[in-house]
């Protein structure tokens, strides 16, 4: 009788169930995208030869979604694995549902990455991309698409991946000791504040100034009125032109001045009433 030798497989792919990091006490993964695998998972890549560092696609049994992780250690549960909560979250998994996890043979070395942060206080660090790349060495690959989310002085951050580079039909590079170029674009947050108007005053106060100049020009008297001669009638409106002159610039006196100054007639200059003289009697003009 022949005992027939089993023939190791040249791949790893198993369907496993997913919890998040938060619920099985490894926080520390979070600050990464390195997950947890069983030991049995160990014993298969054993006999698999595989060029760079070990990444795995993670594939929703749900929906069409995938993305590209690496491993940190084989202590997980058999038929479990454990994901930081950012992505637990992100690939809309529910405890204890299960999940493709396949090794993925390489990954092209990224050249450039597009990235573009939801808060504009994460650009207003003092050192935003020396940050990310520091946090960039909890990654081994980065995926087209996908929302990281990284921790600073105990604050989180939100990171979309828009584009990787060079463009493949994974839609993932590895960055692992690679030589990444990072673009940053314009945060989700961002709001360019509008220069205020000069033309036009829409405060509060000011529509009320202009309501009021507004009643000041057109308030024209129609009541009863009491003439010299005793005589009492009704005084007819007339036209606004009449009544108000529109000044549309500021008045300047030295533009609205008597060319030849101010002169009196002989009359006015006559002065008709009484007088004392210093040191003498009243005396009559």
């Amino acid at each position: 009788m022949f005992l027939q030798r089993q023939v190791p497989r040249q791949t790893y792919s198993e369907h496993l169930q997913v919890f998040a990091a938060s619920s099985y006490g490894r926080p520390q993964i979070n600050n990464g995208n390195k997950i947890l695998l069983p030991a049995s998972a160990l014993q298969q890549l054993i006999f698999i030869k595989q060029n760079g560092p070990m990444i795995f696609k993670i594939s929703s049994t749900q929906s069409q979604r995938f993305t590209y992780v690496g491993v940190l250690e084989f202590v997980a549960e058999e038929g479990t694995c454990i994901i930081p909560d950012w992505l637990f979250e992100n690939m809309n998994f529910f405890p204890e549902c299960f999940v493709l996890i396949s090794l993925e043979k390489s990954l092209p070395l990224g050249k450039l990455i597009k990235i573009q942060p939801h808060e504009t206080a994460f650009v207003d660090l003092p050192d935003p991309r020396a940050i990310l790349e520091n946090q960039f060495r909890n990654y081994i690959c980065l995926t087209q698409g996908e929302t990281i989310t990284i921790t600073f002085n105990k604050n989180k951050y939100m990171i979309d991946i828009v584009e990787v580079q060079p463009k493949t039909e994974k839609l993932a590079v590895c960055i692992n000791e690679a030589d990444v170029e990072i673009d940053f674009l314009q945060p989700l947050d961002y709001n360019e504040t509008p220069l205020p108007n000069l033309i036009k005053n829409n405060s509060s106060l000011g529509m009320e100034q202009d309501q009021q100049l507004q009643q000041q020009q057109q308030a024209v008297f129609t009541g009863k009125g009491v003439r010299l001669d005793g005589k009492t009638g009704v005084t007819q409106p007339r036209k606004q032109s009449e009544d108000v002159k529109i000044v549309s610039e500021p008045y300047n006196p030295r533009k609205n001045k008597l060319v030849n100054g101010l002169r009196q007639s002989e009359e006015a200059q006559i002065f008709m009433g009484s007088c004392t003289k210093v040191g003498a009697q009243k005396k009559q003009l």
